[in-house]
C-alpha cells in the first residue's frame, strides 16, 4: 500500500526543486521572523542570563581546584627537596661515618617535611573559605 499522494489525472504534479523550496522558505518566514524577533531576542537574553551564573560558578570551582593543585605541587616540590637532602647525606661517606651528622641531616629533612606539611594543611584549610567566598560573590 502506497502512502504517496494521489494526483488526479489531467493535473501536472508540481516539481519540487531546491530553488523552489528556498523561494518558499525565503518568502514566507520573512514576516514571521520580523514578528518573532522581539520574542526571540527576549528569550535569548534571559536564556543567557540563566546560564551565565552557572558558568561563573564553574569558573569559581575551577579556580579553587587550580589552587588545590598548586598547593599539592608546592608540597611535592618540598618532598623532592627533602628527598634530595637525604640522598645527599646518604651518598656522602663522611656523613655515613658519623651517626650524629647523619641524625642531624635526617632531622633537618624531617623538619623541612613537617613545615611543608603544616603549610600545606594551612593552605588547604583556607580553600573551602575561598571557594565559599567566590560562590557568594557570584551569587550576589
Amino acid at each position: 500500500m502506497s502512502t504517496a499522494k494521489q494526483v488526479p489525472t489531467g493535473q501536472a504534479t508540481p516539481e519540487v526543486t531546491p530553488e523552489a523550496t528556498l523561494a518558499t522558505v525565503v518568502a514566507f518566514p520573512e514576516g514571521v521572523a520580523e514578528a518573532t524577533k522581539p520574542v526571540f531576542d527576549w528569550w535569548l537574553h534571559h536564556w543567557m542570563d540563566a546560564t551565565h551564573p552557572m558558568v561563573r560558578i564553574q569558573l569559581a570551582w575551577m579556580e579553587s581546584l587550580l589552587e588545590a593543585v598548586q598547593v599539592e605541587a608546592e608540597f611535592m616540590a618540598a618532598c623532592a627537596a627533602s628527598n634530595q637532602k637525604v640522598s645527599k647525606c646518604f651518598s656522602d661517606p663522611e656523613t655515613l661515618r658519623s651517626p650524629a651528622s647523619l641524625s642531624h641531616c635526617y632531622h633537618e629533612a624531617a623538619k623541612d617535611m613537617a613545615d611543608a606539611h603544616m603549610a600545606r594543611l594551612g593552605k588547604v584549610a583556607e580553600l573551602p573559605k575561598d571557594f565559599r567566598q567566590r560562590l557568594w560573590e557570584e551569587i550576589c
